[in-house]
């Protein structure tokens, strides 16, 4: 994402105590509970900088909303990676980032024997598990379990010790109503190539008394890669009522020119992340509950999705939607701080995501490939970041998505009805010339909902003078109230987050 500027913060110290936000406006009494939020919060370390956007220290960001009053605080996370740097000097190699003083020795090392460097920069989401714990997510084997009072990281739990054949998870497990978790990872070197692992942590009551949540793990199925000299790079997969749906795309982790670019080289893990025009997409069904994927060969049209929207199953087909991106165009590398910070790719087609729709028919028996319709949903208006009103819809026929718009200016957050795209709407923040950053806009329902869009949505604004929460009603996107953080008080660029409701996530309200 483009055009970020001064707004693409390094900070270099938490705001632990909670200030209180001036609001303006009125927010609904109904929203009672914490907005958490998860990113990059520091690039820069003396000299030193992480050059990729992926890659800044973890900062979570807590908004607390009570009586019509908010409160902010943010924590840099006591990671051993970010530890490590404060220390050292030396940046952990991350996925856009290298350790410039590290030796070909060191990187043979690592790479023959195992691994010891502690890949825990949980940065990209938070997520509460078994409705009562709280962890920061990367895609490493790392998962951060958090205190939910102070923020602190009270254990960093390796999933690999769970389920030996999972050499790392993702940063966007599915949750059931339970607190459950639908998640994945994959196993490098499985007995015949590369394998996808499909894994769930039960929740209930079980999962809350456990000591972490990988102590709940169970494997639900394991798919080998269609490629033996690597697999495709996965941020989600999409899930309805029956099935998960699992894309191998365009962009492929590539063995061979891992070991070159990082090992010999010195390069960091985007450069080995190969975007190939010619690879079709290949969609896996694996039934949710008994772990059976469906043998037949489905694809569409070479594409990478990092977000998938949401997937229904409709009579005899599934109906997946998500956010794309041109294979012809897009990288990995592309997301570098450099082009974060500066406007010369705004507008860009290799930072041009547009929503679509998947079409996957059911009831063709083709021993050969099935080809799968590919559909914009909207053309001509770039959409990323998302979301849905999950906790009712996730799975099932619905009708609106939001997101967030960060590759034309003035950046501004959106909401499409997916049925009749020309209904469309958008907040904008900022000016082309007075940039504002609005976060993902994360949507929580009326508890007296009388329609799908019957809610409000929350976005965690930056801004050159003071950052803010603001609070859109999620019908029109207006905006109904703002809070504004002290000046003083600096919030940073995040991904991804969620909201606590005192009602449903109550022990996560402290």
């Amino acid at each position: 994402m483009p055009g970020y500027g001064n707004l693409l913060r390094s900070l270099s110290q938490s705001t632990e105590k909670p200030v209180e936000a001036d609001v303006k406006g009125s927010i609904p009494n109904w929203i009672e509970g914490t907005l958490y939020r998860n990113g990059p919060g520091r690039f820069k370390f003396g000299e030193k900088f992480h050059q990729h956007l992926f890659d800044g220290g973890a900062c979570v960001h807590k908004l607390r909303i009570e009586n019509g009053q908010v409160f902010y605080s943010n924590k840099l996370l006591d990671t051993d990676s970010y530890k490590k740097t404060l220390e050292t000097g030396r940046l952990t190699t991350n996925f856009g980032s290298v350790d410039v003083e590290s030796s070909i020795f060191e990187r043979f090392q690592k790479f023959f024997k195992s691994n010891n460097e502690r890949k825990d920069n949980t940065n990209v989401n938070i997520a509460p598990y078994a409705n009562e714990q709280l962890y920061a997510l990367t895609e490493t084997n790392l998962i951060c379990k958090l205190n939910a009072e102070d923020l602190s990281i009270d254990d960093t739990v390796n999933v690999t010790e769970y389920i030996h054949d999972l050499k790392t998870t993702f940063a966007h497990p599915h949750i059931e109503k339970d607190g459950a978790w639908l998640t994945m990872g994959v196993n490098h070197r499985g007995s015949n190539g590369p394998e996808f692992k499909f894994v769930r942590y039960k929740g209930g009551e079980e999962g809350a008394k456990a000591g972490n949540a990988c102590e709940q793990a169970e494997l639900i199925a394991t798919l080998p890669s269609s490629y033996s000299y690597g697999y495709s790079y996965f941020h989600s997969f999409g899930l309805s009522e029956n099935y998960i749906i699992f894309l191998e795309q365009a962009v492929m982790l590539n063995f061979k020119e891992y070991f070159k670019k990082t090992v010999i080289f010195n390069g960091p893990l985007c450069s080995a992340l190969i975007t190939d025009k010619n690879l079709a997409t290949h969609i896996h069904l694996i039934n949710r509950k008994t772990g059976e994927i469906v043998d037949k060969k489905f694809v569409t049209e070479s594409q990478f999705t990092f977000h998938c929207i949401n997937a229904y199953e409709n009579k005899d087909e599934i109906i997946l939607d998500l956010i794309s991106y041109d294979a012809d165009y897009f990288t990995t590398a592309v997301y570098s701080y450099e082009n974060s910070y500066s406007d010369k790719l705004l507008a860009d087609k290799s930072f041009f995501p547009l929503a679509r729709r998947v079409k996957i028919p059911l009831n063709k028996d083709d021993k050969g490939e099935i080809y799968c319709e590919i559909k914009d949903l909207k053309s001509d208006f770039p959409f990323e970041f998302p979301v849905i009103n999950y906790s009712r819809y996730n799975g099932l026929k619905y009708k609106y998505v939001y997101g967030a718009n960060h590759n034309r200016l003035p950046f501004s957050v959106i909401k499409l009805n997916v049925d009749e795209p020309t209904e469309f709407y958008e907040k904008i923040y900022g000016s082309e010339f007075d940039r504002e950053i609005p976060s993902e806009p994360i949507f929580v329902e009326n508890p007296e909902a009388k329609s799908e869009d019957d809610g409000v949505l929350l976005v965690l604004v930056l801004s050159e003078k003071n950052d803010y929460l603001s609070v859109l009603d999620a019908k029109d996107l207006t905006e109904i109230a703002r809070a504004d953080i002290p000046e003083g008080v600096k919030s940073a660029y995040t991904f991804h987050g969620f909201f606590a409701s005192q009602e449903t996530l109550g022990k996560l309200n402290v």
